[in-house]
């Protein structure tokens, strides 16, 4: 029953939703992938003024190392934690990372707060990997967690030099 559902939710289904049903249905879709079978579907990136309200949200980059270093989506963000969506860097299409390889690389930087309600800000170039990190980290359990997309939009739109 979990695959099917992994299958019929999207990311534009749960941005249908809203917040709170869009975790929930996010938290679904991860954890179905959690068998290591099926990619992770992502959540939706909130807006800079969702963003702006969170108080010391921890800010995790989904980038390849390289994008961090050559800059490629934006700059890295002060105070953030690069932890890999990618895995060993290899494309989605290549290479879908499961929500429990993840989980993995989560737990070895030991990267997640214990409080489960600890304000927790996501984001890649764009989004897209920002968004399956976000999804999975909601499928742990964590109840305030949202995809800023990219970093000038984790930053309020301002940009990042």
């Amino acid at each position: 029953a979990q695959a099917i559902l992994a299958q019929a939710i999207s990311a534009e289904a749960c941005h249908f939703f809203g917040a709170l049903d869009q975790r929930a249905a996010c938290r679904a879709v991860a954890m179905a992938s959690a068998d290591g079978a099926a990619a992770v579907e992502g959540m939706p990136v909130v807006s800079a003024e969702v963003l702006r309200e969170l108080k010391d949200p921890l800010i995790i980059d989904a980038r390849d190392p390289e994008e961090v270093t050559e800059r490629k989506g934006g700059p890295p963000l002060e105070g953030s934690i690069n932890v890999p969506f990618n895995m060993d860097g290899a494309q989605q299409s290549d290479r879908p990372t499961s929500a429990s390889d993840y989980v993995a690389k989560l737990e070895e930087a030991k990267a997640l707060p214990a409080e489960k309600d600890a304000a927790i800000i996501t984001h890649c170039g764009a989004g897209g990997r920002g968004g399956k990190s976000c999804a999975v980290i909601a499928s742990l359990g964590y109840t305030n967690v949202h995809n800023g997309g990219g970093p000038d939009n984790v930053t309020g739109g301002e940009r990042v030099e």
